[in-house]
């Protein structure tokens, strides 16, 4: 099973680098109510109903929105804010987005102007944050921390999620998920499982009763609505020769990387450093005229250093990395090698030997995500980042434009982003909150 697998060694000491660079962080707080989801093969997902403090109203009966970080990171990516015993120089806006407007919280705390989570808190929506297996910290930390491929989190996980905010709150809720955390839900509403639910290691099917529920349908895994933050049909990016040598060997064995002692201590210390290397490359790949990327630059280039201040980028960087999951981060290195979505590679009785992915060809066996986003009908808003990095624009709105249409879709580029901040940038409160509550309000 790919839960079972060994500790990391020094090869893998670059993966974990440029992860602890791309992703954002994960601290949970004291406030708001816990909960658990638990999955069919036995994980204990952890869940937050969000307020920003434990005196604040939960918005039991509006709307419920579920958000979903992307790899490596927790569901604090969401909820810019300053943990306690921090201190961060970050003051409102002169002139603040109309909705923050006179808003106690936000004098309270500013930072929280550029927290997701807080937005739709204030515009009334009931938000639940939830860590996948593997991720958070404390009380908020799931289980689960295994040898796992995407797979197992659009199968396993969404559906347990969902699940629980319908029976807890009784309405159909909206999904928001950023990178990773919207390629789940693609798989989700293609209406993916495995042939033998109790083994990971089988092959993927598409349910069509799945589809059908799933998709704004009846019963307890439906969905009101998705809202996909920069989740690629796949992922970019190209590999030299040596380095998928290195990365097949050092992926190879399932087996899940633990980076919160890295970033507990080191967090904030390479905030400024990053920032300045981001600079760098992009100043080197605009002279030799944006090249196709490849692996991993393009991971490199995943962050806007002008849409970040020093404050967001210390809490991004100290607070988000968890960990990761070697074969979730394969599953995406075959997507971005092959250009196409598929399940993993190794999955079935005949593959669990291969070393790397076999080359797509009809008739393979494997089921293709890309190849059936047209299985996906629900209402959708696609937000695109503005850089080609780990992502390209017009692979993020393949979704829009290959799903079944519906007359509530719609796909934004938000100006002036790139992968990693397209979410808690200083253009988020102004560019992309409103953007996501207008579309809400549209439901």
């Amino acid at each position: 099973m790919k839960g079972k697998g060994s500790a990391a060694v020094g090869v893998f000491t670059a993966i974990v680098l440029v992860l602890l660079f791309l992703c954002p962080v994960a601290w949970a707080g004291d406030s708001g109510d816990i909960y658990t989801a638990r999955t069919v093969d036995g994980v204990d997902l952890a869940m937050w109903r969000y307020r920003p403090d434990p005196q604040s109203p939960l918005r039991e009966g509006a709307q419920p929105v579920i958000l979903m970080p992307g790899m490596a990171c927790n569901f604090n990516f969401f909820n810019v804010h300053t943990p306690e015993g921090a201190a961060y120089a970050t003051q409102l806006p002169r002139d603040p987005a109309p909705w923050a407007a006179g808003d106690a919280y936000l004098r309270e705390d500013p930072m929280r102007y550029y927290s997701l989570a807080y937005y739709l808190w204030s515009r009334g929506y009931d938000v639940w944050l939830v860590n996948y297996r593997g991720q958070g910290r404390g009380e908020f930390r799931s289980g689960g921390a295994s040898g796992y491929a995407i797979d197992e989190l659009g199968i396993y996980d969404m559906p347990a999620i969902i699940a629980r905010v319908r029976e807890i709150t009784g309405r159909k809720p909206v999904w928001a998920g950023h990178s990773m955390g919207g390629v789940m839900s693609y798989m989700y509403l293609e209406g993916a499982r495995f042939e033998n639910m109790a083994d990971p290691d089988s092959r993927v099917i598409s349910d069509p009763a799945l589809v059908r529920e799933r998709n704004d349908g009846k019963g307890p895994q439906a969905l009101k609505g998705l809202v996909s933050l920069d989740g690629p049909a796949y992922p970019t990016g190209n590999l030299t020769c040596l380095m998928k040598i290195v990365l097949w060997t050092a992926l190879y064995i399932p087996y899940y990387l633990d980076l919160r002692p890295i970033t507990a201590t080191l967090g904030g210390a390479v905030a400024s450093p990053v920032l300045g290397l981001e600079n760098l490359l992009r100043g080197v790949w605009s002279l030799l005229g944006y090249p196709d990327f490849f692996f991993p630059a393009n991971l490199m280039l995943s962050i806007y250093p002008d849409n970040l201040n020093a404050d967001i980028s210390s809490f991004f960087f100290q607070y988000a990395a968890d960990g990761f999951s070697s074969r979730a981060v394969v599953q995406f290195l075959d997507a971005c090698v092959n250009h196409r979505m598929r399940e993993d590679y190794r999955n079935g009785f005949f593959n669990f030997w291969r070393w790397s992915p076999p080359p797509p060809r009809g008739g393979d066996g494997y089921f293709y995500y890309s190849d059936n986003l047209d299985k996906i009908s629900l209402p959708a808003l696609v937000l695109v980042d503005a850089t080609r990095d780990i992502t390209n624009p017009e692979d993020v709105e393949a979704i829009h434009l290959l799903k079944t249409r519906d007359p509530r879709d719609r796909c934004y580029v938000i100006p002036g982003t790139a992968h990693a901040d397209v979410v808690l940038g200083l253009n988020a409160p102004t560019e992309l909150f409103p953007r996501i509550g207008e579309w809400l309000e549209s439901l």
